[in-house]
C-alpha cells in the first residue's frame, strides 16, 4: 500500500514537471548581453527574470508556478545593447524553442519550434499583409481610372473580391481558439483596423466600435501589453467620431457587463475613469457610478476609484487646511478646518489645480480676469494646489487676487483631493450657501456661463 502511494506521488510529481512551461532561446551572436523577461497584466509589466546570455547564446526561460495559467504576451529584450532589440512571445502552456543563427535577426531568420501559437502569429501576419497590399493596389486603380475605362470592371471586381476575402479572413480569425488570433485582432485595433475593409470611414468606425463593445476578448487584451492604449482609442473614437454621450454611456455599460473577472473589471474602470475625466466627461462617470457601485466588483478603491466610494451628491466635505510655520522642511505645521456649512457666501468655487498644468493655467487666468465680477455676484474662490514644491506654489499663487489659497504639499494624495475624489486637475466644485455641492464643473467656460446667469 505504501509503495502504491509513493508511486502515485512520483507520477504526480513527474506530471507536474511535465506541464511546467519552458522556453529555450538560442541567439549565439548575443552572448554576453543582459536581458529582461516580462509578462503583462493590464498596465503592469511583471519582470520574471533578468540575467546574462551565456556563452553559445543559449537561454532558458521558465514561467513561474504562480503564473502557470498565464495566457498572453511576453517580452524578452536586451537591456545593455546600443541597438536594443528583443522578441515578443506568445505564452500559452507550450514548451517551445526559438533559434536565430544570424547576427541581425529578421522575421525570416527567427525560427520557432514546438509552438503552434507563435508559428500561427508569424504566418497569419503575412496573410493579412498580403491582403492589404493587394487591397491598396486595387483601391488605387479603382480611384485612378474612370468607370468607362475598359479595365475598370476588372479592377472593381477584384477589389470587391479582396473585401470578401478579408471578411472571410476576419471570420476565420474569430473562430480560431489560439491566443495568437486574439492578439492579431488587438493589434489591428491599435492600427485602426476592424473586421471589414471599407473606404467608408463611418462604416469603419462603426465596425471597430461594434467589435470592441460586443466581441473583443478583454481577458486577452489584459495580457496583450495594449490594455491602456486600446481603452484610450475606444474613448477617443466615441468622443471624437460619434460625439454621442448617450451611445458612449450605453456602450460602456455593455463592456462593463462583459468583463470576465473582478480584477479586469477594476483595471478597466481605472482606465475609463482617467480617460473620461481627462476630457471633461464627468457627467458620464456620474451616470456610471450607480452601476459600478452596485456591481460590487471593484477589488479596491485606491486612487481614482475613490470616486466610487465617496458620495458627493449632498453636503461638501469640510476642508482640512495645513499651514506651516516657516519653511515646510522645519516640519512645524498646524491643521485647521474650513467648514463648508459656514462659507458665508452665496456661491463658492472650490478649485483643485496644479501649477504648470496647461488647462489649470487657463482656468486660473479665467478666474483672475473675472474675479471682480464674480465677487460682486457673491462668489468666493478657494483654490487647493496639488503642488509638492513650496517655492513653486508660492511663486504661482502669490499673484492670485483671492485670499483662500492652500497647499499641503502632498500632491494629489492630499486629504482634500481624497475627500473630494479628485481624479485630475483642474477639478471645480460649485457649492451653495449652506455647503451643498451643486455641480462638478470641468472647464472655466462652464464656470463663467454660470456666473453670467446670476443677477
Amino acid at each position: 500500500m505504501k509503495k502504491s502511494t509513493t508511486l502515485i506521488a512520483v507520477i504526480s510529481l513527474i506530471s507536474c514537471y511535465a506541464k511546467a512551461q519552458n522556453i529555450n532561446l538560442e541567439f549565439p551572436y548575443f552572448a554576453g548581453q543582459t536581458y529582461s523577461f516580462k509578462i503583462f497584466q493590464g498596465d503592469k509589466q511583471i519582470t520574471l527574470k533578468e540575467d546574462t546570455i551565456h556563452k553559445g547564446g543559449k537561454v532558458q526561460l521558465v514561467i513561474p508556478k504562480e503564473y502557470h495559467s498565464y495566457k498572453g504576451m511576453a517580452q524578452w529584450y536586451l537591456t545593455n545593447s546600443k541597438t536594443g532589440g528583443g522578441l515578443d512571445l506568445i505564452i500559452n502552456n507550450e514548451d517551445f524553442s526559438v533559434t536565430c543563427l544570424d547576427s541581425i535577426p529578421t522575421n525570416e531568420s527567427i525560427l520557432y519550434s514546438g509552438s503552434e501559437e507563435n508559428t500561427f502569429g508569424k504566418s497569419n501576419y503575412k496573410i493579412q499583409q498580403a491582403l492589404f497590399e493587394k487591397h491598396d493596389a486595387l483601391l488605387s486603380a479603382v480611384r485612378a481610372y474612370s468607370k468607362d475605362y475598359k479595365l475598370y470592371p476588372i479592377f472593381d471586381s477584384e477589389y470587391k473580391n479582396i473585401e470578401s476575402q478579408y471578411s472571410y479572413y476576419s471570420k476565420s480569425l474569430a473562430e480560431t481558439p489560439l491566443y495568437a488570433a486574439r492578439f492579431r485582432q488587438i493589434v489591428n485595433l491599435t492600427m485602426g483596423i476592424g473586421t471589414i475593409i471599407t473606404a467608408d470611414e463611418k462604416a469603419k468606425a462603426n465596425n471597430i466600435n461594434d467589435f470592441m463593445v460586443n466581441e473583443l476578448d478583454y481577458a486577452a487584451l489584459y495580457t496583450s501589453n495594449h490594455w491602456g492604449g486600446v481603452i484610450n482609442n475606444w474613448v477617443q473614437l466615441q468622443t471624437m467620431v460619434f460625439k454621442d454621450d448617450t451611445k458612449l454611456l450605453q456602450d460602456a455599460k455593455i463592456i462593463l457587463h462583459r468583463l470576465p473577472s473582478d480584477i479586469i473589471y477594476t483595471d478597466f474602470v481605472v482606465n475609463l475613469t482617467k480617460e473620461l475625466s481627462k476630457i471633461g466627461k464627468d457627467h458620464i462617470l456620474e451616470a456610471l457610478t450607480s452601476d459600478i457601485k452596485n456591481s460590487k466588483r471593484l477589488t479596491h478603491y485606491d486612487g481614482v476609484l475613490n470616486i466610487y466610494q465617496q458620495d458627493l451628491s449632498g453636503k461638501a466635505p469640510d476642508l482640512t487646511i495645513v499651514s506651516f510655520e516657516g519653511a515646510k522642511e522645519l516640519n512645524k505645521s498646524k491643521t485647521s478646518l474650513i467648514k463648508t456649512s459656514e462659507l458665508n457666501s452665496k456661491f463658492t468655487l472650490l478649485v483643485f489645480y496644479r501649477s504648470g498644468c496647461g488647462p489649470c493655467e487657463e482656468t486660473m487666468k479665467g478666474l483672475v480676469d473675472n474675479f471682480k465680477k464674480m465677487t460682486s455676484k457673491g462668489f468666493r474662490i478657494i483654490t487647493i494646489a496639488a503642488d509638492t514644491d513650496e517655492k513653486v506654489f508660492k511663486d504661482t499663487s502669490t499673484p492670485l487676487p483671492w485670499s483662500d489659497k492652500y497647499c499641503d504639499f502632498e500632491g494629489a494624495k492630499g486629504i482634500n483631493f481624497k475627500n473630494y475624489a479628485v481624479i485630475g486637475t483642474p477639478t471645480i466644485y460649485l457649492i451653495d450657501s449652506i455647503g451643498k455641492i451643486l455641480s462638478k464643473i470641468a472647464t472655466i467656460s462652464e464656470v463663467l456661463e454660470f456666473v453670467n446667469l446670476q443677477g
